[in-house]
């Protein structure tokens, strides 16, 4: 059960970092940025890779609780960030 936790903790992570380099992108930005949207995606690519591989080392069940992990954390990084309203009417009810 850890693996699922720390699968949540790289998920949070990697969808913390695409919210922070999409935050700043702009339309009217030099090619300044590229190398950084560049190196970011480089970095949460190569952290769910390090965690699958660490955790498929294990065996299969520990890979596809971290699996799982990293998938649900990221999609609820990208539906708090997409659709935050939803959120604040929840923690209201």
């Amino acid at each position: 059960m850890m693996w699922f936790f720390i699968g949540i903790a790289t998920g949070i992570l990697n969808g913390l970092m695409l919210r922070w380099t999409v935050g700043r992108l702009r339309p009217k930005t030099s090619l300044v940025g590229v190398p950084l949207v560049a190196f970011g995606f480089l970095l949460r690519m190569g952290l769910a890779t390090a965690l699958l591989v660490l955790a498929s080392q294990r065996g299969m069940t520990t890979c596809l609780l971290s699996f799982a992990g990293l998938w649900l954390a990221r999609w609820t990084t990208i539906l708090v960030t997409a659709f935050p309203h939803l959120f604040v009417q929840l923690q209201r009810s």
